[in-house]
């Protein structure tokens, strides 16, 4: 990840794996140093690429499988973190992660990107799936068992979704905010946070 590259590897063998080639995600694209997740549908790869400074916007890079050009980009939220492709082939789901600067002095708002690809990759559109509604509710949320902590930040701040699954009709995604203990429903074709759960508290004590 850190190298900002994807490795390519022959599996034919499972027993001996072979490095037959590798994309130079840093290379291709400005402003980048992270390739943070991949996700292969039938004739794309969807790489979800963390910016040079953590904080701002993120971008989706969508790939050839053989001969891994790059064929188009979308511009998606700070750290975007899993990529998944729905069961459908016409959109993917990114979750922003949005974590803060060391300091604190920025906390980008964690969110959801919802790419529409059924036009091809090379002209994705965008909606953006946010917390925001949630903001102001910090002391309901707490009390509910979901967990918002960051100095100041508020619940939109806080929040960092981390993975992605779809329902198998595509019309629903389910999104884990690891750190702030819950779990969100999206709306896909809303584009919007439908519902938001939390995951309880077991006692590991014993």
């Amino acid at each position: 990840a850190e190298l900002g590259g994807i490795d390519v590897l022959d599996v034919s063998d499972p027993a001996t794996p072979t490095k037959t080639d590798d994309i130079d995600v840093a290379g291709d694209l400005s402003g980048v140093s992270t390739a943070n997740s991949v996700s292969v549908a039938a004739d794309t790869i969807a790489v979800a690429i963390e910016a040079d400074v953590a904080q701002d916007p993120g971008q989706v890079g969508f790939y050839d499988p053989e001969t891994l050009s790059l064929l188009g980009t979308a511009q998606v939220g700070p750290l975007p973190d899993k990529v998944t492709f729905a069961p459908d082939g016409e959109t993917v789901l990114v979750a922003n992660e949005g974590e803060p600067n060391e300091a604190y002095t920025v906390d980008p708002r964690g969110s959801v990107s919802i790419i529409d690809i059924a036009g091809g990759v090379s002209n994705p559109t965008v909606r953006t799936a946010d917390f925001t509604q949630f903001d102001g509710r910090e002391d309901e949320l707490r009390e509910r068992g979901i967990r918002v902590f960051g100095p100041n930040a508020s619940a939109s701040q806080d929040f960092e979704p981390e993975y992605v699954a779809f329902s198998d009709d595509s019309t629903t995604a389910w999104v884990s905010i690891q750190e702030n203990n819950a779990i969100a429903e999206i709306d896909v074709a809303d584009g919007s946070v439908s519902d938001l759960w939390a995951l309880g508290f077991k006692d590991h004590s014993d």
